[in-house]
Parts: C-alpha cells; sequence; structure tokens
C-alpha cells in the first residue's frame, strides 16, 4: 500500500514539474513584458490603431509601455498598461509610407494584423507570410528584451 501512494505521489510530482514551466519562448516573452512594462517609455497608441487592433471597442488612445527603433525602418514593442495581453509589436517603412502592426498574445502567438498604407488601415487574419514576418519581428525583440541564456 505503501509502495502504491509513493508511486502516485510520485506520478503527481513528475506531472506538476513537467507541466509548470512554460517553454522557454513564453518564459523570454514574459521577460520582455516585465522589461517593457518596468523600463519602457511612456506613450499611447493612437485611437484608430487600438480599434482597427480591436483593443479598444471606441476609437481612443491606449496607454502603453514602449522600447522604439528609430531610423528609416521604424520598429517597436508595446505593451498596454492596463491589460497587459494586449502585446503590439509594429514597424514602419518610411520610404513606402507603410506600417505593419501585430497583435501578439501572451503565448506568443499572432493574433491580428494591420496594415497601413499612405494613411489608410487594413485588418485582416495574418497570412503565411504574415506569421513570418511577426516571427522574425518577435525573434528580434526577444533578443533584445529578454536574451538567451547561455
Amino acid at each position: 500500500m505503501i509502495l502504491v501512494v509513493s508511486c502516485v505521489i510520485v506520478f503527481a510530482l513528475a506531472t506538476v514539474s513537467q507541466t509548470a514551466a512554460p517553454p522557454a519562448s513564453q518564459q523570454r516573452l514574459a521577460a520582455a513584458v516585465r522589461k517593457t512594462l518596468d523600463q519602457g517609455h511612456d506613450a499611447v497608441l493612437p485611437p484608430h490603431i487600438s480599434h482597427l487592433l480591436g483593443i479598444s471597442p471606441e476609437e481612443k488612445q491606449i496607454p502603453i509601455k514602449q522600447f522604439a527603433e528609430m531610423g528609416q525602418m521604424v520598429r517597436g514593442f508595446d505593451v498596454a498598461v492596463e491589460k497587459n495581453e494586449d502585446i503590439v509589436i509594429f514597424t514602419e517603412d518610411r520610404t513606402k509610407n507603410e506600417s505593419t502592426f501585430y497583435l501578439m498574445s501572451r503565448r506568443g502567438a499572432v493574433r491580428k494584423v494591420l496594415s497601413i498604407r499612405e494613411g489608410v488601415g487594413y485588418d485582416r487574419l495574418p497570412t503565411t507570410a504574415d506569421k513570418k514576418e511577426f516571427e522574425t519581428q518577435k525573434g528580434y525583440w526577444l533578443d533584445q528584451l529578454a536574451p538567451r541564456k547561455h
């Protein structure tokens, strides 16, 4: 009887330890979100962007914490201050007057894509090409904000 109880306890502990730790990519994303909330710059997500991404039912600006890099290609990593599960990665190509916003889940999956061309926004379901570019941008920001430990 003691052997059976011991086996059940060992099995239960093994199961908990296997399910308790999220994958490394989710841990890195959580660290990037924490760093952004702690050290990111105060900014706002513009009303039309927050509405088209589905973050705000009305067109209102959303307070965010942000890391951004300026240049010919602008890129950023945004976390909504009030609702931290709203994470946005964006790129802006100033030469083409095009921007792309990726709404991401806390698990790291792209939820929605918004393209803005010449000031007009188009929200859409992510295509295969969108998902590939999203993974590239997400990887870039994870490397910047939560580098892999060697």
